[in-house]
């Protein structure tokens, strides 16, 4: 038993250095459009250890898919920031950032017995309760919706915009206190299913996941490097729609994905020698990655018919 609970603690301290290291990387990134380096890195230690208090062990899967979901939320509020939000002050940024978690983390806390029974027996709801799960998002998608209406070609002060940002963080907060418990058994789903599936195919599973995981790392760790580059450089490293200027981090992230993708749309264009260079070892990686992931698929394909 107390072995049991060590190597689940060790595992928990293990991915939550891993996934504290990503976030303090996108935080960092993102620090000069939204300054939560700190509170970024801080919400992924308190909320995966709170939910350990609160639930008891989990699983490396379950912990990667938690970890992973407030990544992508952070990504997607930098982006709301940036879009809509970027005169709001400091203190209305952190606190609309962490209005959202807080609520996910006390609704799931007044609900944990509920959860506990779903998360000890570790049976996955059915596919159309799964698929339930994600209506929680219709709401907070209409929310996001109705801010781009209001503020197309509205103009507010500061101080407005600093309430108006903290009401519809909080509209978001109370959707995810309502659906708290939904959203912890789909992130509870999420990981007995890619624990199943990597058990019953460990051996597609190991090449499949490897690859969604480096390749999405790549975008993500060279979209930051491009952000802090460009960040510190003294000089410009990119010309944007004919202007050399700053990337922001959704910028950084979208010349990543279509560096990696090799697209080239040429609307933001690299002109120093150091970003060239970086962009060429990312196209690189993105290469081998590619012709590795189709090898594993087709040797795993091969080695089933016979």
């Amino acid at each position: 038993m107390l072995r049991q609970a060590y190597h689940s603690f060790r595992d928990l301290i293990s991915v939550l250095i891993a996934s504290s290291l990503l976030l303090a990387l996108v935080g960092y990134a993102t620090d000069q459009a939204v300054g939560l380096f700190e509170i970024s890195v801080g919400a992924v230690v308190v909320l995966m250890l709170s939910f350990y208090l609160l639930f008891g062990s989990g699983s490396v899967f379950f912990d990667v898919v938690f970890s992973n979901a407030i990544t992508i939320y952070l990504c997607f509020f930098a982006f709301f920031v940036e879009s809509l939000f970027s005169d709001v002050d400091q203190i209305f940024l952190s606190v609309g950032f962490i209005l959202p978690l807080a609520a996910f983390l006390l609704g799931a806390s007044l609900r944990r017995h509920q959860i506990k029974e779903i998360v000890t027996s570790g049976l996955v709801d059915s596919d159309a309760d799964f698929a339930r799960s994600f209506l929680w998002l219709l709401p907070i998608a209409a929310i996001g919706v109705a801010a781009f209406v209001v503020h197309q070609g509205t103009s507010f002060s500061r101080d407005d915009l600093n309430y108006i940002f903290l009401g519809e963080m909080g509209l978001i907060g109370f959707v995810v206190f309502l659906a708290s418990k939904d959203f912890a058994l789909l992130l509870v789903d999420t990981g007995i299913i890619f624990s199943n599936l990597f058990s019953k195919n460990v051996n597609l599973i190991k090449p499949a996941f490897a690859f969604f995981t480096f390749y999405s790392m790549n975008i993500v760790i060279f979209a930051a490097i491009y952000r802090i580059v460009d960040h510190l450089s003294a000089i410009q490293n990119f010309i944007v729609r004919g202007t050399p200027r700053d990337l922001t981090f959704v910028e950084s992230l979208y010349f990543s994905l279509v560096t990696i993708s090799t697209l080239g749309y040429g609307d933001i264009l690299p002109v120093t020698n150091a970003i060239r260079f970086i962009v060429g070892v990312q196209s690189f990686f993105g290469t081998m990655l590619f012709f590795f992931g189709v090898h594993a698929i087709l040797t795993h394909k091969k080695s089933q018919e016979f």
